[in-house]
């Protein structure tokens, strides 16, 4: 017989908080730490006097960041490595991923016009969110950001990513070595999988695109797993808990958890904004392509979705037999 959700999202929760009180399988949460902290995975709300709404009403918008800070520096000091826009329609149960080219050639408010993952190195993730928000008129709910040896851990807890590989990746300097076919990559691999762009014909569009595929296999790994066994939830949330640090209450983790549940990874746009690459003075940048940056913009503004008519092309069209 099967479970009112409300009822088997109380019981779960019950289960979370005793856990996390305890402190035996989720550890205990963590302040947000200073920038000299280790790396980890940092979660939080874009604007501190904003309170999103979780109850479906409206679209999530998270910026997701990814820092190229090594194990030894902290990860809200360096530059960013990756940028995604996660926008999620709870009631369609569907969501949209949009790339930006790290190199994008954008104003950083208060730093003038630079490459847009200079943004973290200046003023953190706030910094950030101000950037990408300036730049598409969006209002994110949330950012999360996470540094290379947080993202392989997480990945390990919860027994590595099962991972569609689109096509053959021989890169020796990410050490992305993958046959094309569905596999399950451990930390170690799904993060050379996401470096990966010397053997791509886009280089970072193409490695963006490929980073939107794990964050698509994670989410369908997450529905998959939950309908299986509602309480593989707690793994999740304790690799969240065991890496990360948040100023979230524990019942906002859990309400965001379950949002991820009821995303079906089939209907998930996953896409890169479009442009092209030049010199600004001796300085490699991307320009992106304003009227696609308009188009994608207004439509994520609209319900978080993406119209097929503003889909551009994958930047690894070539390898996808396009």
């Amino acid at each position: 017989m099967s479970t009112h959700p409300a009822r088997r999202r109380a019981a779960l929760l019950v289960a979370l908080v005793g856990a996390w009180v305890a402190g035996s399988a989720l550890g205990a949460t963590q302040p947000a730490r200073h920038a000299s902290a280790a790396p980890l995975f940092q979660l939080e709300p874009a604007h501190a006097e904003y309170v999103p709404l979780l109850d479906g009403s409206k679209p999530i918008y998270v910026l997701v960041i990814g820092s190229d800070a090594r194990p030894d520096q902290a990860i809200d000091s360096q530059r960013a490595d990756s940028l995604h826009i996660l926008s999620i329609n709870p009631a369609e149960h569907k969501a949209s991923i949009v790339g930006i080219p790290r190199d994008s050639y954008v104003e950083i408010p208060g730093h003038g016009t630079n490459k847009i993952n200079s943004a973290l190195f200046y003023g953190g993730p706030e910094l950030v969110v101000q950037t990408v928000e300036q730049l598409t008129g969006l209002k994110f709910d949330y950012w999360a950001m996470t540094g290379f040896a947080s993202f392989e851990q997480m990945v390990d807890d919860v027994d590595g990513l099962v991972v569609d590989v689109p096509f053959a990746m021989s890169d020796e300097d990410s050490r992305a070595f993958f046959d094309p076919g569905v596999q399950r990559l451990d930390g170690d691999n799904a993060l050379a999988f996401a470096r990966n762009r010397h053997d791509l014909p886009s280089g970072d569009f193409g490695r963006s695109e490929n980073q939107g595929r794990l964050m698509v296999a994670a989410l369908a790994q997450l529905k998959k797993e939950f309908n299986q066994d509602p309480a593989r939830l707690l793994a999740w949330v304790a690799s969240f808990v065991r890496n990360g640090t948040t100023t979230l209450s524990m019942d906002e983790v859990i309400d965001l958890a379950f949002t991820g549940t009821a995303i079906n990874a089939n209907k998930v746009e996953n896409v890169v904004l479009p442009g092209g690459a030049g010199m600004v003075g001796s300085l490699s940048v991307v320009t992106l392509n304003q009227e696609s940056l308009d188009a994608i913009s207004k439509d994520l503004a609209d319900d978080g979705l993406l119209k097929k008519a503003n889909v551009p092309p994958s930047p690894n069209e070539s390898l996808l037999g396009g």
